[in-house]
């Protein structure tokens, strides 16, 4: 017997681009209540594209508090943060309110996206990431062997660290 098909309303973006078909490309998934974890990375990976978001509506008090609640997955795993998927859907939110300020309640925690128009009429979104915090300093030595390049090729003067605002690089 045939299941009946779930409907999923989805817009696809062009992020970090006026032009179709260029920039980072970005489902937003723009009512995820009663998806499943399973059923969101299933549609992540059917997207196949870096990332795909998942909003989930709720009453006007608790996202006037604590922001737009946002999941972000790639077509392997749920992320905490991660800045494209983060202006991108709040720029889908943006159209959609006409509100200067999008504020979405991440993994990580809420991230404020402030909104402008530039010369061009374009919406301009801002995110005020995380404070950065400073994780293991990592030798030249290791990163020349894991990045394969060659150790003089690396500068010597500063530090190799991790660092995070809410994804650790």
């Amino acid at each position: 017997m045939a299941q009946t098909p779930r409907r999923f309303a989805y817009v696809q973006v062009d992020v970090f681009t006026s032009r179709p078909f260029e920039g980072n490309a970005l489902s937003v998934f723009t009512d995820a209540r009663g998806l499943t974890d399973d059923e969101m990375q299933a549609l992540a990976r059917e997207t196949n594209l870096c990332e795909t978001t998942f909003v989930f509506p709720r009453d006007a008090a608790t996202e006037g508090k604590r922001g737009r609640r946002v999941r972000i997955f790639t077509t392997q795993e749920e992320l905490p943060f991660a800045g494209h998927p983060t202006l991108g859907t709040a720029t889908v939110l943006h159209g959609a309110s006409g509100a200067e300020l999008i504020e979405l309640d991440l993994n990580v925690g809420k991230i404020p996206v402030r909104f402008s128009s530039g010369d061009d009429g374009l919406a301009f979104g801002e995110m005020q990431q995380r404070d950065p915090e400073f994780g293991a300093r990592h030798s030249r030595e290791d990163v020349a062997r894991a990045s394969g390049v060659e150790l003089e090729d690396i500068a010597d003067d500063v530090p190799i660290e991790s660092v995070s605002t809410g994804l650790p690089f």
